[in-house]
């Protein structure tokens, strides 16, 4: 306490100089209207500084929280995209049909010049991913889940030589496998379609949904060119993917709910 008093003696010039400067302001605040909104001003600034500063350092510390409900909001909302390109051409399909489960990955190995192309996720079993799960990027589809550890898992590219998709036209529902030559990323071979049904340049290619890899409706790409036998059986069929798979960071892993029931009813029980 007296060294309180002992500090109050030393500065006492100080003290009132700067209660009576106070006091002044008080008084001047009061009586001037200029002054005031001088003052309000000058208050309100210093306050939104503060607060912006608070705020600044309060969204920095939550940034892992906020990453996670980002990453929880866009499997949301690839899980209704596709739900929305499956309405597009089943009408009749909803919200209460959708059996499949969107987990979102980080690509952080991706090959794509050789003849069977893989690549690495950063998402494994105790993430919820398993072998024979379907991969998708936001414009098409990436590939097949081979191999999984805890933490990461290896992927089988769609240019890959010896991996079929089971594709079809969004138009008509005709059926075809969907295969890569080997030779360029973004263009691939459509097999399997007979010159029964009508093919035109420009016809949009979609997952067929008769594997348990992929639903029904996902955009894939477009014809770009076609052969017409000039006997009975299959077309020529060349299609430009949607998707740049050499430029991939990202990519969302689909799990179908009903794949267990769906291998034994197969009698494909080893996976």
């Amino acid at each position: 306490m007296r060294q309180i008093f002992n500090a109050l003696l030393k500065y006492k010039n100080t003290s009132l100089f700067l209660g009576l400067l106070f006091i002044s302001f008080l008084i001047v605040n009061q009586r001037s209207f200029y002054h005031k909104s001088v003052f309000s001003a000058i208050g309100l600034g210093i306050s939104s500084n503060l607060y912006g500063v608070s705020k600044g350092i309060s969204d920095y510390f939550n940034l892992k929280k906020i990453n996670a409900d980002l990453v929880k909001e866009n499997n949301k909302l690839k899980a209704l995209e596709i739900i929305y390109f499956q309405n597009q051409i089943l009408k009749q399909k909803t919200l209460d049909t959708f059996n499949f489960e969107v987990t979102s990955a980080k690509i952080i190995k991706n090959s794509f010049n050789k003849a069977n192309n893989y690549l690495i996720i950063n998402k494994g079993y105790e993430d919820g991913v398993m072998e024979d799960m379907g991969v998708i990027s936001t414009d098409g589809v990436i590939g097949i889940v081979n191999e999984t550890r805890a933490h990461h898992s290896s992927v089988i590219s769609i240019l890959h030589q010896e991996i079929k998709i089971n594709v079809s036209f969004k138009k008509n529902g005709a059926y075809g496998s969907l295969v890569w030559p080997g030779i360029h990323p973004k263009k691939m071979i459509l097999d399997d379609i007979s010159i029964i049904n009508s093919v035109s340049v420009g016809d949009t290619i979609v997952t067929g949904g008769m594997s348990a890899y992929f639903p029904f409706g996902i955009p894939i790409g477009v014809v770009s060119k076609f052969v017409q036998p000039k006997t009975e059986g299959y077309y020529q069929i060349e299609v430009d993917l949607f998707s740049n798979l050499t430029q991939k960071e990202f990519a969302y892993v689909i799990k179908n709910k009903d794949l267990d029931e769906i291998k034994k009813l197969t009698g494909d029980v080893s996976k």
